[in-house]
């Protein structure tokens, strides 16, 4: 499964910058999955940017954290 992340805006809308990222599917990026609905004009980024640094949702991280498969190889103590 792919996902993407979206931004989510505050009052300012796109001009006061991202409140936070919350991560969708890719083939239904309207809906985050924490049930959030996405404006279609909101900014995206792939997937391999969650956990770089940028605010989350942490429902959406959580969630997405079950969705994802394990990586054996990136953890030495697997």
């Amino acid at each position: 499964m792919t996902h993407q992340l979206r931004a989510e805006y505050g009052p300012q809308g796109s001009a006061g910058g991202v409140k936070v990222w919350h991560v969708v599917r890719e083939r239904d990026p309207a809906v985050a999955l924490c049930g959030r609905t996405m404006p279609a004009e909101a900014e995206t980024r792939p997937e391999q940017e969650w956990g770089t640094g940028l605010r989350g949702c942490q429902q959406c991280g959580s969630l997405y954290m079950h969705e994802v498969p394990h990586m054996q190889g990136a953890h030495p103590y697997s």
